[in-house]
């Protein structure tokens, strides 16, 4: 695969670094990827990226398309920690949800206002972990949730989008009355999960096929994710995406009635779908990323 490996790596090393964030919040231009680091180095190959992270303070984020990435092509697991929290018959606060997020696009720079239908797309699929469809008219704009079922209880979520988007439409312009459907289309074939044995990522697919492409840098990346039972990776992996992950599921955990066994819950999805057993450090280390 790197014939040159030496070369890329020594060449990479005397380019000039990068710039330094105070905030710790940086962005790849090359991958769209957000970073919560403590310097400004790829976190993923840090001795072969030719790209240095950069500081939002230095140039803010240029869209929340890149939240996409995260709610669609990342493990679940997230989403599903999500989903148990909102499984409850206590009041949730649709604002307190939407200021959360809202908060998150500020901190990074991204300015919704400028790309409003993006920006509430974005928001169900980093809730969801669902693919979306729209149908817009002058009537109206109709989002279309796709295999909910797999993440969520239909009942639970499509409520939640409905008390939470129109504030969310309201803050960036839309006038439009937001309508909401739900699809199946994967039906029951397994979703595909794989690991990337070359930036250690792992990633989640709707359906398993038997060769996938990075879902990143489709065109650019040189390595190819396997089927997690075809793949060597360790807790620690899993520890580490998590741990340079932006704060995202955690501020939207903190706008979720808390449950006492949310880590136990969480400890049971990476176990049962990733066949990853955490310790209790790595369980604390994972739980603390994502807010439970």
């Amino acid at each position: 695969m790197f014939d040159n490996k030496q070369k890329v790596m020594e060449r990479v090393a005397a380019m000039p670094a990068g710039s330094a964030s105070a905030s710790g919040r940086y962005w790849c231009v090359t991958c769209k990827m957000l970073f919560s680091l403590d310097r400004p180095v790829c976190p993923y190959m840090p001795k072969m990226c030719i790209n240095t992270p950069i500081p939002v303070e230095f140039l803010p984020v240029e869209s929340s398309i890149t939240l996409e990435k995260f709610g669609l092509f990342y493990p679940k697991i997230p989403q599903r920690v999500l989903a148990h929290l909102a499984d409850t018959d206590e009041s949730i606060d649709a604002q307190a949800l939407v200021d959360a997020y809202l908060s998150f696009l500020a901190d990074w720079g991204i300015r919704p206002a400028e790309e409003p239908l993006q920006t509430l797309k974005s928001f169900i699929i980093l809730l969801s972990g669902c693919e979306t469809a729209q149908r817009v008219n002058d009537e109206a704009i109709t989002f279309v949730v796709t295999d909910l079922e797999r993440i969520w209880r239909e009942d639970r979520l499509l409520p939640l989008l409905e008390a939470t988007l129109p504030l969310l439409a309201a803050e960036v312009g839309i006038e439009q009355p937001i309508r909401l459907d739900a699809m199946a289309l994967m039906g029951d074939r397994p979703s595909g999960r794989y690991f990337c044995p070359m930036c250690r990522k792992f990633f989640e697919f709707s359906t398993q096929r038997e060769t996938v492409t990075c879902p990143l840098m489709a065109q650019k990346c040189m390595a190819t994710p396997a089927a997690i039972a075809d793949s060597r990776f360790t807790a620690a992996d899993l520890v580490h995406v998590y741990e340079v992950t932006p704060d995202f599921h955690a501020r939207l955990a903190a706008a979720l009635p808390a449950r006492a066994d949310a880590r136990a819950v969480l400890a049971a999805v990476v176990r049962e779908d990733w066949g990853i057993e955490l310790d209790d450090d790595q369980l604390a280390a994972v739980a603390a990323s994502l807010g439970v």
